[in-house]
């Protein structure tokens, strides 16, 4: 399967002899750091390399269009509940830097009791059934081929479904998987032995496939009624899980510590979780370590998630760091995801790129405040695990509920979550093995009649699943009435025929959001946006963020709700954007013709940054190409403009106007066109506008030849004049 860069990503390709497609590659891929890479006018410190293609961050234009990627591995969690729209989500992040694609889920196998196969589509957000995972890999290996790195597709390895997830993941070439028994013994009630029973096979199988493995100890932050008062406890979690996995026979190199930080402004966020990063990874050194932001001070708002992200970006980056995932106030709430998850990935990219080095001109102090309170935590750590043994151990102290207790360790509240040992979900279901039991596959913990010291346990029976594919046995659908075809019979219609809705989540879901601010109390001003959503026509309004910026001046809204019209593209009036001359012609009409060209900005405004730009040589402007450019800086009247037009025997007057209250760059552009005009100097001079609220429309309306907003280069109005140039002259 190939994609182009020109189209969409074809499902029903992705599905085309889905039955015998097997991974291109299986196991975890970490980008490879590059030192002192040259990219563009820049020496990097902390990258890896380039990707094929992709969409560089907004100011790259100023950059000549570079596009460094940090050494970071970067993650976006994904979760539409349909796959097939899961897949566009997922090329378009890996255009904007992702190589961690996690598939998150909403019910999830949590909930179930076994391996689902060629099941109704879309339980919950995660790839459950084998026809999901394959289709999202094979999507993902010809996304590969497209941006030139690899991508590493997780999901979940938990309930008491965990070791048949793992086996299927380990056949289908899953990369990564959340697998802590502790998840599911205290935030999904399975029973305490089945749940590290089922771990200890299905760690056994992820270390076999090279599956890196997270753990799930971030959960109690995010449950905690404190969160900063369970710490000692996170570090009691990585523990447990991480040497049980050793235990198991998982290498180092395939444990990764999800991490979040407990706090988030207006705490004093720094001051708490930066130690408690420098002592976690003094006290776990060797190990892989995940972060990720706390959701649960996300109030949906991208704003203050975004802040807080790029303040967590920054702790990752001062200590050690391998995964940076970019969670958006998406996750448990309904509001949009699409963009969302690009302005993640941008925002922990963006920042990472800012910090380029900074471990070369910064260094944590080794005394001091910081270094106390990570000691403090690591003893704090320490005398709990301390009591768990001297207790009776994990289950006991499970049972007591010693664990999300909102008491800062040694201190407790008695509010921990408390499970009981001979309960909770497949309770009873632990039977010792038979002396001649025999392992389905060769990946397994524990006895197996089947194994033998020089060669592989399978090849009694000629081979398993995981050493011969063709075994696997693959089932498509089940129910006729809910399966992926049948859901995208709309949607290759609708594409077929040209036709466009809006969506943000689904195709053609018609989400779309609004943003209002309201001169009213908060919630006068609610009421009033919802109502005023719903005579713009938007079906099914609501909330997805407010902001009060003061209790009686009003609010600021975000709205989201479902714009129920569609337009085809026939009915689109579409002109192709006009390409700019090659720079070699430009010059070579221009030199020769002794142009003059006169700049102001016009009127009472002040801004010259982007005239320069247009202009100088340094930045890409127009004198490269040989016009004499006579620049008369800021607040420049028109009648002067069209004094030194005279003077230089001008051809062309390019002015810049930013300021827009009362409408006084039209007043401006107007005025130049009359004086002009008076003075029988209109017919042979070309004049240009620009700045950031000029439209090429707006510009001819004031008598303007042209109007060059943002993003405009020295080449495109260099290209501009010498065409009307060239006109003239024939």
């Amino acid at each position: 399967m190939k994609t182009s860069t020109d189209r969409k990503i074809d499902v029903l390709e992705v599905l085309a002899d889905l039955e015998h497609y097997r991974p291109k590659r299986k196991g975890w891929t970490w980008r490879s750091r590059i030192e002192n890479q040259q990219i563009g006018p820049f020496v990097y410190k902390d990258t890896s390399s380039n990707l094929k293609q992709s969409v560089p961050l907004c100011a790259a234009r100023d950059f000549s269009g570079i596009d460094p990627q940090c050494d970071l591995v970067i993650t976006t969690e994904i979760a539409s509940g349909r796959f097939e729209d899961d897949l566009r989500r997922m090329r378009m992040a890996a255009w904007h830097g992702a190589d961690h694609i996690m598939v998150i889920r909403t019910t999830g196998q949590s909930h179930i009791d076994g391996l689902i196969e060629g099941t109704p589509e879309g339980i919950g957000g995660i790839p459950i059934t084998r026809k999901q995972v394959r289709a999202t890999r094979k999507a993902l290996d010809a996304i590969e081929e497209e941006v030139g790195r690899p991508i590493n597709f997780h999901s979940y390895v938990s309930g008491v479904a965990g070791p048949e997830i793992a086996v299927l993941f380990s056949e289908e070439g899953v990369n990564g998987a959340h697998q802590d028994p502790q998840y599911n013994v205290l935030y999904r009630d399975v029973n305490m032995r089945r749940s590290f029973v089922d771990a200890a096979e299905s760690k056994r199988i992820l270390a076999d496939a090279g599956i890196l493995q997270l753990d799930g100890a971030h959960n109690a932050n995010a449950t905690a009624k404190e969160a900063w008062k369970v710490l000692p406890e996170l570090f009691v979690q990585h523990a447990i899980n991480t040497a049980y996995s050793r235990a198991i026979g998982m290498p180092a190199d395939l444990i990764a510590l999800s991490t979040v930080p407990p706090t988030a402004p207006p705490a004093p966020k720094l001051r708490i979780d930066l130690p408690y990063a420098v002592a976690l990874r003094e006290v776990f050194r060797g190990y892989r370590f995940r972060a990720q932001q706390n959701t649960r001070y996300m109030e949906s708002d991208m704003l203050e998630a975004s802040v807080t992200h790029v303040l967590d970006t920054l702790i990752s980056r001062l200590t050690l760091t391998d995964i940076q995932s970019t969670i958006t106030p998406d996750e448990g709430r309904n509001i949009p995801w699409h963009y969302n998850n690009i302005a993640g990935v941008n925002t922990a990219r963006q920042t990472l790129m800012a910090l380029d080095g900074i471990t070369e001109q910064l260094e944590l102090k080794k005394s001091g405040p910081l270094r106390e309170q990570a000691r403090e935590i690591k003893e704090r750590a320490v005398l709990f695990l301390e009591e768990i043994v001297d207790i009776g151990g994990y289950y006991t102290a499970v049972e007591a509920g010693h664990f999300v207790d909102s008491g800062h360790y040694p201190e407790r509240n008695d509010d921990g979550i408390t499970r009981d040992p001979d309960a909770g979900d497949g309770h009873g279901t632990v039977v010792r093995r038979e002396t001649d039991y025999g392992a389905p596959v060769c990946s397994h913990f524990g006895f197996n009649a089947y194994s033998r010291k020089d060669r592989k346990p399978c090849e009694d029976y000629g081979g398993c699943t995981l050493c011969d594919p063709s075994k696997i046995r693959y089932i498509d659908e089940l129910d006729p009435e809910d399966s992926v075809d049948k859901r995208l019979k709309t949607p290759v219609e609708e594409r077929k025929s040209g036709l466009l809705r809006p969506e943000v989540e689904k195709h053609g879901d018609g989400v779309v959001c609004v943003t209002l601010f309201i001169p009213a109390e908060p919630h006068v001003a609610e009421a009033a946006a919802i109502h005023m959503a719903r005579h713009m026509g938007l079906h099914n309004p609501e909330v997805i963020s407010r902001r009060q910026m003061h209790p009686a001046e009003g609010s600021v809204f975000e709205i989201k709700g479902i714009l129920d019209i569609c337009v085809t593209v026939d009915e689109l009036t579409l002109t192709e954007p006009e390409q700019p001359l090659p720079e070699a012609e430009i010059e070579a009409y221009v030199r020769p013709r002794n142009v003059h060209v006169i700049a102001a900005t016009i009127g009472e405004d002040e801004h010259s940054v982007g005239l320069h730009e247009i202009l100088d040589i340094k930045h890409g402007g127009i004198e490269k190409y040989g016009f004499y450019c006579h620049n008369l800086g800021t607040s420049v009247a028109p009648a002067r403009v069209l004094e030194m037009v005279r003077k230089t025997n001008a051809r062309a007057v390019l002015i810049s106007t930013i300021v827009t209250h009362a409408d006084i760059h039209r007043q401006h552009m107007r005025e130049l066109d009359a004086l002009a005009r008076q003075l029988n100097m209109r017919e042979d001079l070309l004049i240009i506008a620009g700045g950031t609220h000029v439209t090429d429309d707006v510009a001819r309306q004031c008598g303007m030849d042209a109007g060059f907003g943002k993003a405009t280069t020295g080449q495109d109005v260099a290209s501009f004049i010498v065409r009307r140039m060239q006109e003239i002259r024939h």
